[in-house]
């Protein structure tokens, strides 16, 4: 009677042995690599993910700076007309060159 190990072939305990050692490697081996391309795929995916942010990021730094550029920009104009009011209030006599001892000026 042949044990519960041996095949049709009459092999023995030792070739049994070992070919279920080969065939749990073979297992193992498999489910390694699925698990290697799974992490693999999980960690492109996260690059992806981590570039489109940066680039998302990226933009609204532009947007931002072009946000404070235009606020920028409105403030130096109001500045702008209110140094041309200013300017306008600003009333410079005429200089009298003979009052001040200077008529050889208007030669």
């Amino acid at each position: 009677m042949e044990g519960p190990l041996m095949e049709e072939e009459s092999q023995t305990v030792k070739d049994a042995y070992q070919r279920g050692k080969f065939d749990m490697m073979k297992h193992y081996r498999a489910l390694l690599i699925m698990y290697r391309d799974q992490t693999r795929a999980i960690k492109a995916r996260h690059l992806v993910y981590r570039v489109r942010l940066e680039a998302k990021l990226e933009f609204l730094h532009e947007c931002e700076s072009l946000f404070f550029m235009y606020h920028e920009k409105k403030k130096t104009e109001f500045e702008l007309a209110l140094a041309e009011s200013k300017l306008e209030d600003v009333r410079v006599p005429p200089i009298d060159w003979f009052k001040l001892g200077e008529p050889m000026m208007y030669d």
